[in-house]
């Protein structure tokens, strides 16, 4: 009787070792798309930050333009981005799919501790965090300059169907123009584009991790 009994509890044992055997295969199989959602989301923010960091480029002989103490009235049809340097933006997001799904995965298994989910996830909610910010700040610089402008200048609808003239041009070459395009230019290129590099560098930094941690999976 003694050894059916330890038969029976041998037999239990291994049931159970199969069964977390299993639900393990399955928690890194899991675990693996997301890390493969997570890798194609930031191949596609690779690109966006590439795209933006060189409008950010552009933009930046506009605001050098603008703020030169030589600036004439020919200069600014030289670059006619100079008259929506503290009007128009564009908006940045990182891509959120495999990040979400690497967050819900930890908060599912909180005592299972992996350095490179830990790290991803602690990075990307803290650029997260500096982008949304950066943006913020943008837009509602942005927001203030369009009503600056359309309470205080009648010629803005002018100036938004593309008819320039002496009026319009004689603003974009004051001393309220330029301080208005060098408080812009302190949001974009101190804030948004070192964060959009900083981001990029992050991106090259964690990708060989993730390929190498998918690897290993179809490895062993």
């Amino acid at each position: 009787a003694v050894g059916e009994i330890i038969l029976v509890v041998i037999g239990i044992l291994i049931a159970v070792s199969i069964n977390d055997w299993q639900e393990n295969k399955k928690e890194e199989k899991l675990l693996k798309t997301y890390l493969k959602d997570y890798r194609n989301d930031l191949l596609v923010d690779s690109t966006m930050v590439g795209i933006n960091l060189r409008m950010l480029e552009q933009r930046d002989e506009g605001f050098k333009m603008v703020m030169s103490d030589t600036l004439k009235r020919e200069d600014l049809f030289k670059n006619p981005i100079t008259f929506n340097l503290i009007t128009t933006y564009n908006p940045v997001k990182l891509q959120s799919k495999g990040y979400n799904e690497l967050l819900s995965y930890v908060g599912k298994n909180e005592t299972k501790k992996d350095s490179l989910i830990q790290n991803i996830i602690a990075s990307h909610s803290a650029y997260n965090e500096l982008l949304e910010m950066a943006m913020k700040n943008i837009s509602e610089d942005i927001a203030d300059n369009m009503r600056y402008l359309k309470n205080n200048k009648p010629w803005i609808g002018r100036l938004m169907t593309g008819k320039l003239d002496e009026e319009i041009t004689d603003y974009f070459l004051s001393i309220d123009y330029q301080n208005r395009s060098a408080v812009h230019a302190t949001l974009v290129f101190g804030n948004l584009q070192v964060f959009l590099k900083q981001y990029k560098a992050y991106i090259e930094e964690v990708l060989p991790k993730i390929e190498e941690s998918i690897n290993y999976d179809e490895k062993y």
